[in-house]
């Protein structure tokens, strides 16, 4: 009988034993898992803060880089603007077209560099004559390879030369293209001047032609 009795209880005190232990187990688990847990999560928000800083630091380093890349093209830039040149009309020693003529003749626009800054024309200008009616004709281009103009500060040395075929206003044989004005748009440039034209007369109608006797140079000395 109290043999019976150690046993139980010695049965009893390993059952608990055993329940302790798995008591143990299980707390110790969850302990673990928590602090897995947040570890991780501490570990995740930790990537974030450092993912996060370096795509701040990258978009940084890019607009420092595109400030800087817009002020080199802008140190750089030599071509004169638009609205730093001074347009007049005027050909070398004062010549000037005759519109009662039957050849052709030249006309020029002088181009004077207004700016405090050193610039250069190359190239061909856009040229548009409008009509008294309120035509429009754009100059084709001669067959002339453009050079460089450089012009300093208060130089004007640089022009627009267009040739011209007059006609006759009342030659029934003619279409004649009067001019009112003429808009000019220095090499590539966006903007535009809008010159009187100041020689009256009128020139042949040829702004349907592939090869017209009315058209514009690139930018020369003069």
């Amino acid at each position: 009988m109290t043999a019976k009795l150690h046993r139980a209880v010695r049965c009893t005190a390993a059952v608990l034993a055993v329940l302790a232990v798995g008591a143990g187990a299980t707390a110790c688990g969850s302990s673990t898992g928590t602090s897995s847990a947040k570890a991780g999560a501490h570990s995740h928000t930790a990537g974030e803060e450092a993912t996060g800083s370096a795509l701040k630091e990258t978009a940084a380093q890019g607009s420092r880089t595109d400030a800087v890349n817009t002020l080199s093209a802008a140190a750089t830039s030599k071509r004169c603007h638009t609205g730093e040149l001074r347009y007049s009309w005027g050909l070398p020693h004062g010549g000037q077209p005759d519109m009662d003529a039957t050849g052709q003749q030249t006309a020029g626009i002088r181009l004077k560099n207004g700016s405090a800054r050193t610039c250069t024309l190359h190239g061909f200008p856009g040229v548009r004559l409008i009509s008294k009616s309120g035509d429009a004709w754009d100059l084709r281009r001669s067959s002339d390879k453009p050079s460089t103009v450089t012009l300093r500060p208060g130089q004007s040395t640089a022009m627009v030369s267009l040739t011209l075929l007059p006609t006759a206003t009342n030659d029934p044989d003619t279409k004649a293209f009067v001019p009112s004005k003429v808009l000019l748009t220095p090499p590539d440039e966006t903007a535009h001047v809008t010159l009187k034209w100041p020689y009256g007369g009128a020139i042949l109608d040829q702004s349907g032609a592939t090869r017209p006797g009315t058209f514009v140079s690139p930018v020369g000395v003069g």
